[in-house]
């Protein structure tokens, strides 16, 4: 995932060049997918601390970092 941030420091065309110089394939070993900026994700069990919950679509909140990784080992294993 891509944050999006606005700022143009961060170059998709070489983003992607370095991927494919590495042997990886775009839709098969990763896709890129832009995300929102989050900028404040607060958490506290004090007075004047607040939890904030943000929410992405759907398709975001059900990626799985452990599935992804559990694929990996047995992919690189």
């Amino acid at each position: 995932m891509v944050r999006d941030t606005g700022e143009d420091y961060h170059s998709r065309s070489a983003m992607l060049h370095s991927l494919k110089q590495a042997g990886f394939t775009y839709g098969t070993d990763y896709e890129i997918i832009d995300v929102p900026n989050i900028v404040n994700i607060t958490y506290g069990r004090e007075v004047g601390y607040t939890i904030t919950q943000e929410h992405l679509d759907e398709s975001i909140e059900n990626i799985s970092a452990t599935n992804i990784r559990n694929k990996m080992e047995g992919i690189y294993s």
